[in-house]
């Protein structure tokens, strides 16, 4: 069987369409079991079964940005003003209107008093509105690293990827050995969304068996190491860890992964790939894969409300902790499954529909 071309670029991709539905199934994921975590009992079964899945909802995160960097670098923006205008609305008016549906809800219903400065804090520190503040910074700089992508194409992304695999392995380590070499501007979740554009267009010349391997590979090692960091109480915030070397090729595995088997399902469709893929691809799985794809922005900022209301139930009767594997699938089920539900709706309703982030 030949190579496959790596560089396909017309049409509808789906396999971007799956990254996104994984991305927010891990996310709901990480904050599910996050709870359950913290709820059990350290070194018991169930605190290492529901810290490892932690090490694997973390990954959600960085595939969004991946998919952002594959989808809008190296490309004519035309007018800036005009670009900032059209990606930042649609990211920053959903995320108001969720912002004043949870402000209204905790003063109407709860009569929970909010001051300016608390108001202040939920909108720019609470945990689940960090990832807009971090999307927003980095569509702020999207153009920049756009015209340094147009401008110098793979050897600059080879050259930029470099470095910022560099600051990560530093960042693991938890130091800069040479401090006046600033190599933190290499750092951050801005690589994610150059890795993104290059895995997405880069031609690897390498066998279909090595690719696939290497993306299993890639994302297994990662993740095991880490799944040991946890269970040994070596812990990181969310914020450090995406600045570890972890992510990295945990998220650069599951981008390969699904992108080679995209890829073969249109090159050789007897193979077993192509067979499962392409089925999925063309019944009603492939339609709701893109229906979720499309309400996945949505379904992050509201995902939340559909797992608040198990944690409070279980803060004062400690039911559903007590048995994770029991009722974890159930809560994921119903985040999951709500939010979509939510956002889809949302989305049929004309004076709604800009609110919905579809």
């Amino acid at each position: 069987m030949d190579k496959i071309n790596m560089n396909k670029k017309s049409g509808r991709i789906f396999y971007f369409d799956e990254i996104r539905v994984l991305a927010i199934f891990l996310v709901i994921l990480f904050h599910v079991s996050q709870y359950f975590a913290r709820a059990s009992v350290k070194y018991t079964f169930f605190w290492s079964f529901t810290s490892s899945l932690k090490a694997l909802g973390y990954v959600g995160v960085p595939l969004f940005f991946m998919i952002s960097g594959a989808l809008l670098l190296n490309r004519e923006y035309g007018n800036i003003m005009d670009f900032y205008k059209k990606r930042i609305s649609r990211i920053a008016i959903p995320f108001a209107f969720w912002i004043i549906f949870i402000v209204y809800v905790l003063v109407t219903f709860f009569n929970k008093p909010l001051t300016f400065s608390g108001i202040c804090h939920m909108v720019i520190f609470d945990g689940f509105v960090w990832f807009f503040w971090t999307i927003l910074g980095l569509y702020l700089f999207m153009p920049v690293i756009n015209s340094f992508i147009k401008e110098y194409s793979f050897k600059g992304a080879e050259i930029f990827l470099f470095f910022w695999i560099l600051t990560m392995i530093l960042s693991t380590l938890g130091k800069y050995p040479i401090d006046h070499v600033e190599l933190r501007y290499f750092s951050g979740y801005l690589g994610y969304v150059v890795l993104g554009w290059y895995l997405r267009n880069k031609e690897f010349k390498l066998s279909n068996k090595s690719i696939l391997l290497g993306s299993v590979v890639m994302f297994l090692i990662p993740t095991a190491m880490y799944i040991f960091l946890i269970l040994n109480t070596i812990t990181l915030s969310y914020e450090r860890y995406y600045l570890t070397i972890f992510p990295v090729f945990q998220s650069a595995g599951i981008f390969l992964f699904l992108k080679f088997i995209d890829d073969l399902s249109e090159i050789d469709r007897e193979s077993l790939f192509s067979k499962i893929h392409n089925f999925i691809k063309e019944s009603k799985i492939g339609k709701a894969i893109l229906s979720i794809s499309i309400c996945s922005y949505g379904m992050y900022l509201t995902h939340y409300f559909f797992i608040r209301p198990f944690n409070i139930l279980d803060k004062t009767f400690h039911f559903f902790s007590r048995n994770p594997f029991k009722w974890m699938p159930l809560i994921i089920l119903i985040a999951f499954l709500g939010s979509w539900a939510l956002i889809w709706g949302m989305s049929k309703i004309p004076i709604l529909k800009r609110f919905s982030g579809v």
